[in-house]
């Protein structure tokens, strides 16, 4: 290419710029489907893996995880900690310094003032975020100098350092964009993002991709490759199709895990399989009145042979083995949080002890009322599909009759004033995933205080026993007293099962063995994509 004359040689690679890496131009691009669009590019409208994601590839965080499980400075030098003087001895105050030169995308500086400006951006009640959990137990936030940032706490609480700026909550955004407006709910800054991470942002076609060109001011240099693309392939036969063709050089986070042995078998591809701080799970709503009641969840669970309807969906990409080990990671007791185990005969008991008894036609009903629940799935997802059929089945067994409804990938997963069925209780059932955090402490999930649209409480569970476990766990920097208090939760939490977990969710993406330097962490995929290579 450097023997072109220079016009030649633009118009040859402006004319690859979308073809994957099927040629010369592909070691400066690559291109990688995905099945979900994000609804913003602002990564604080988002919400779950697709939040970070795209904080991951355009933003940066203070600090984030690494492929080995620990926590690593990103902007900011090191984590704080007690050890190191970040973290004062009550637990009140944390210190972060942040790399000097930090610079985002468009070629301004990135201080500490832009980090207390991003956090009061999530404080403020103006602006729609998902959460607004760690950022509230902040009393303020000050930047004494360019590179030191002071978080002053209204309590001690263990889980900020992965919430605060963080991959679990929201990156740190460019206060000189954002500050003239009351709020960044629908600006184009949604659509044309600036950030400071490895990539920004040129073009997004909606409905069809997002380009981005590496970032020249990005801290640790300018990424290799220099064009980035990712295609949205809503359906997943369509993308491993993509993949044979070499239309694109990736898959990333296949929705459908019983694609797995199919994956596997696509030459000059290799599969990354990890597994991460997430959940597979069947969410009741209990706010319900039929699924209100303990004993109907636990007889619905009961009734379902969880680890034949993953091992007949998933073919080896997962196991039903340990699923709470994805809700609570370090802090998981399978003796206080066992499996679910296979019991139809038990489910039946449970049924009858609710008032839902069986007619001569083997179907269930109390004061005349039938036993039917909506069960929601993700459609184009052939394995929510089957797990769904499963599940009926299993529950048409002990006399419940289940009714699947599909919603598109991107309705399914709406925040509630989006009309999304999940975030806005329209179910009885719902197969869902979810990432918890990368702390065990799961208030988000299961806290009064969190139920959407205040949060992610998706089963809508509210139990004062609950969020008196919840608030001891959060408010002490002991790890073993913390495992002890989340012990007791998880016996609590199985008792009530507002969610019936199938597996912990592995991250399952396929990319060309071209790409080099690719690994996956417990922030995702993208956690070093300004440091991939293509070979050629």
């Amino acid at each position: 290419m450097r023997r072109l004359a220079p016009i030649a040689a633009f118009a040859v690679l402006a004319a690859c710029s979308h073809l994957g890496d099927r040629t010369a131009a592909t070691t400066t691009a690559l291109t990688i489907a995905q099945q979900r669009e994000p609804m913003s590019l602002n990564p604080a409208l988002e919400n779950g893996a697709s939040s970070t994601e795209w904080g991951l590839m355009l933003f940066q965080y203070l600090v984030k995880f690494d492929d080995s499980g620990r926590l690593v400075g990103d902007a900011a030098t090191a984590v704080p900690s007690v050890e190191n003087g970040g973290i004062s001895r009550d637990g009140l105050t944390i210190v972060y310094h942040l790399r000097k030169h930090l610079r985002f995308a468009d070629g301004k500086p990135l201080t500490a003032a832009d980090c207390v400006w991003s956090i009061h951006a999530v404080q403020n009640p103006s602006n729609d975020v998902q959460t607004r959990y760690g950022y509230d137990r902040v009393a303020s936030a000050t930047a004494p100098d360019p590179t030191t940032l002071v978080l002053r706490l209204k309590e001690p609480f263990a889980p900020l350092l992965t919430l605060v700026l963080a991959p679990q909550g929201f990156p740190i955004l460019p206060e000189h964009v954002l500050a003239r407006y009351p709020n960044f709910n629908h600006l184009a800054f949604g659509e044309l993002p600036i950030g400071s991470g490895p990539y920004v942002v040129t073009r997004w076609d909606r409905g069809d991709r997002v380009a981005m060109r590496a970032n020249p001011y990005y801290w640790q240099g300018k990424p290799r490759i220099e064009r980035l693309t990712v295609r949205f392939v809503p359906d997943a036969n369509t993308a491993l199709n993509l993949l044979r063709t070499r239309e694109v050089g990736g898959f990333f986070n296949d929705e459908d895990l019983g694609n797995y042995p199919t994956l596997r078998a696509i030459a000059g591809t290799y599969v990354s399989n990890e597994p991460i701080d997430a959940v597979g799970s069947i969410i009741f709503n209990t706010q319900d009145p039929i699924v209100r009641d303990p004993r109907v969840r636990h007889a619905l669970a009961e009734a379902i042979d969880f680890r034949s309807v993953v091992e007949k969906t998933y073919h080896g990409a997962l196991d039903s083995a340990d699923a709470g080990r994805g809700l609570f990671i370090w802090a998981y007791d399978r003796r206080a949080y066992p499996d679910v185990p296979f019991d139809p005969q038990a489910a039946g008991k449970l049924l009858d002890a609710a008032g839902w008894r069986l007619d001569a036609a083997g179907a269930r009903s109390k004061n005349g009322k039938p036993l039917d629940l909506l069960f929601i799935i993700q459609a184009q997802t052939p394995g929510d599909q089957i797990v769904g059929n499963l599940v009926a089945a299993y529950a048409r067994a002990i006399g419940v009759r289940v009714t699947l409804k599909q919603y598109s990938v991107t309705q399914f997963v709406a925040p509630a004033n989006l009309g999304g069925p999940v975030y806005g209780g329209h179910f009885q059932l719902a197969l869902y995933s979810f990432v918890n955090g990368d702390d065990p402490d799961t208030t988000d999930q299961f806290s009064c205080s969190h139920v959407p649209p205040n949060g992610y409480n998706k089963s809508r569970i509210c139990d004062p026993a609950i969020d008196a476990l919840l608030t001891q766990g959060r408010r002490t920097n002991v790890t073993a007293a913390r495992k002890a208090i989340y012990a007791r939760l998880q016996r609590l939490l199985y008792a009530q099962l507002p969610v019936a977990l199938l597996y912990q969710e592995h991250q399952i993406s396929a990319f060309t063995t071209r790409l080099r330097g690719q690994t996956t962490s417990l922030s995702g995929a993208f956690w070093n994509v300004g440091r991939w290579t293509l070979s050629s």
